[in-house]
């Protein structure tokens, strides 16, 4: 789940032309475009940890679990699900 820089300005040059299609007045677009970026960023850097995390939980379970799986799919929903409710508690 990785993104390059240049998926993260793509998706970004997307947003902008969405919010300017909405008719919204911007008048600085660098500094929106930079804003955007680094909160994007961050956003994805923290969903990479969380998916970090529960691949080892799931790796470390005494069952060896095929990736892939429909097991292995829903352990990882419910657990991605469970990390990301802990992150936003805090």
């Amino acid at each position: 789940m990785i993104y390059s820089r240049e998926r993260v300005f793509h998706l970004v040059d997307l947003v902008l032309k969405e919010l300017e299609s909405a008719q919204l007045q911007i008048t600085d677009h660098g500094r929106l475009r930079s804003k955007l970026v680094r909160i994007l960023s961050d956003e994805l850097r923290v969903l990479e940890t969380i998916d970090q995390e529960v691949r080892r939980k799931i790796e470390r379970m005494s069952k060896p679990i095929a990736e892939g799986s429909g097991e292995w799919n829903s352990l990882y929903e419910r657990f991605f699900d469970e990390a990301w409710r802990q992150r936003l508690k805090r």
